[in-house]
């Protein structure tokens, strides 16, 4: 029995990091999603027919700990494969990713398992401990070509978090011997990893300083509360846009970029729900830290360091965004504070509580399933729609519509990009606004925009670009549209603005489109004798 729930465990952990999917449109996170919450309710499912008694014994056992061990060095090994060329990546703009959407839930994952390595390296001996020894080395160098700064300092902390606490623990020197030179290892690839790391992305980092300037606006208007449950990927870009237009001359305004989430999960918390929300989760959680301390559990060492892995990872990153990382949570609480067990004898009570957790389960899995081949279907619509089939598909997006996919923003987006395509530019403008109260960003704003001017709503086309133009100030196309509006409407003084205003704009990364479009306004001031800039 205790064979089948390390398969069964393996299987569900195994999932959770590694499965994808081209069938979905987010093909590294939605197929890992639905494997493990479909996973989870079968076994909810099964365990409330079959079982007499559930044990929620520690579930820190050698075989469990080889089993994530073994799954993350997989892992690792892949996203180095993936670095070398041997397999693609998941994202254009990274040449490792690992089996995630971008390098960021590859080093998170990565990051919060890391101690459970260096519990192995403590229990196991001989040609094991070599095997252990070369998967955090493994790990390691994964995590530092990954370029993530805010993995390498989560191993750092957490492994001086683990090695402090272990020696706590165990007086015998000699048996933590070996750690000695890996502790150096370690030390030392941290350290000059993410020096290295931040001098070569110090624009990122910089870029990240605005994201929290901004969000502190945010924080400033709605202190207690925060602005409700998903309201940083409704609000922040308006935000931003507020912020440059108040200061247009600001050294971040090379930095700004679409922004979905504060890269900070407190600050986010504190947006949202505000900063009583924040105070009582950061206070639970040095309770929960100062607890395990305290605590006589003999792998509080594991625990300790591997929550804060995690804490740390989320005050740089999203580590939340991603399901394996809430089940290594899980698996440290679990460990944290163990149940016994709890008996289900055949009382009344019993039966009726086993059949309510059945059929809750059983809803929850159709209504599960049914959401999945939704987004299955979306993902064909959107291919067929890519090929240049957009009329022909645009009665089915109308069809899902009607579906709860009506509640995801990114659909939505897709939907009125697709009508806007097929030049039908009302209904486009209305699914739009619909996602605006949900998801805005410069993108959405650029095809608002366009939809309006194509309407001949030229006064709210123009005053669109200008707010796509505030919330990203680097992009050239919001200004280049201006420049072209005012040049059709026999608008001159305007169009020459917006011409001095291309040729003079810094430029932060070189294009031939960008080229072609300062040519065009430098040839347009010439030809009306205007004097001007040149900071080519």
């Amino acid at each position: 029995m205790y064979r089948i729930k390390s398969v069964l465990f393996s299987i569900f952990f195994l999932g959770s990091v590694f499965i994808t999917s081209e069938k979905f449109v987010d093909s590294s996170n939605s197929p890992k999603f639905y494997f493990t919450i479909i996973f989870l309710l079968a076994v909810i499912s099964s365990i409330a027919i079959i079982k007499k008694q559930i044990t929620f014994e520690t579930i820190i056992s050698n075989r469990i700990l080889w089993c994530i061990s073994g799954i993350f060095i997989l892992q690792a090994t892949y996203g180095i494969c993936q670095h070398i060329g041997w397999f693609p990546s998941n994202h254009l703009n990274f040449t490792l990713t690992g089996s995630f959407d971008n390098p960021a839930g590859f080093a998170a994952n990565l990051a919060i398992g890391f101690p459970i390595n260096l519990l192995l390296l403590l229990k196991v001996r001989n040609i094991e401990r070599y095997f252990i020894g070369a998967g955090v080395l493994i790990i390691a160098i994964a995590v530092f070509l990954s370029g993530s700064r805010t993995g390498l300092l989560a191993i750092l902390i957490s492994s001086i978090s683990f090695f402090f606490i272990e020696f706590k623990t165990f007086r015998n020197i000699q048996k933590l011997k070996y750690f000695k030179p890996l502790s150096v290892f370690i030390l030392v690839i941290s350290v000059t990893g993410s020096l290295l790391l931040y001098r070569q992305k110090q624009q990122s980092a910089n870029g990240r300083l605005l994201i929290w300037k901004v969000s502190c606006e945010m924080i400033k208007d709605e202190p207690v509360f925060g602005h409700g449950y998903g309201a940083f990927k409704a609000k922040y870009m308006d935000y931003q846009a507020d912020y440059f237009k108040n200061h247009p001359n600001s050294k971040f305004a090379l930095l700004a970029d679409n922004v979905k989430h504060p890269f900070n999960e407190y600050i986010k918390i504190a947006v949202e729900f505000g900063i009583i929300s924040l105070v009582t989760i950061v206070s639970l959680i040095m309770f929960l830290l100062w607890k395990i301390v305290k605590t006589k559990n003999q792998n509080r060492g594991l625990i300790f360091s591997g929550l804060v892995s995690l804490f740390l990872f989320a005050f740089f990153s999203y580590p939340l965004q991603y399901i394996a990382v809430w089940l290594l949570l899980s698996f440290y609480l679990l460990n944290a504070f163990p149940l016994k067990e709890i008996r289900l004898k055949n009382t009344p009570f019993s039966i009726f509580t086993r059949v309510v957790v059945v059929v809750i389960s059983t809803f929850a899995l159709l209504h599960f399933n049914l959401q999945m081949q939704t987004e299955i279907k979306w993902k064909i619509i959107a291919e067929n729609s890519l090929y240049g089939k957009t009329q022909e598909m645009l009665p089915k997006y109308k069809l899902l519509y009607s579906t709860p996919l009506k509640q995801n923003p990114f659909f939505l987006y897709n939907y009125g990009a697709e009508l806007n395509i097929a030049e039908k530019y009302g209904e486009s403008i209305n699914i739009l606004k619909e996602c605006e109260s949900k998801f805005n960003d410069y993108d959405l704003q650029i095809l608002l925009a366009d939809n309006y001017y194509n309407i001949g709503s030229i006064d709210k086309a123009t005053q669109t670009y200008v707010y796509a133009s505030n919330m990203i100030p680097c992009r050239f196309l919001p200004i280049y549209q201006l420049f072209e509006i005012y040049r059709k409407t026999g608008q001159k003084d305007m169009a020459v603005k917006w011409a001095i205003e291309i040729v003079n704009k810094k430029v932060k990364i070189p294009s031939l489109t960008i080229n072609s479009i300062k040519a065009e306004a430098e040839k347009y001031l010439k030809e009306n004798e205007i004097t001007f800039g040149n900071t080519w």
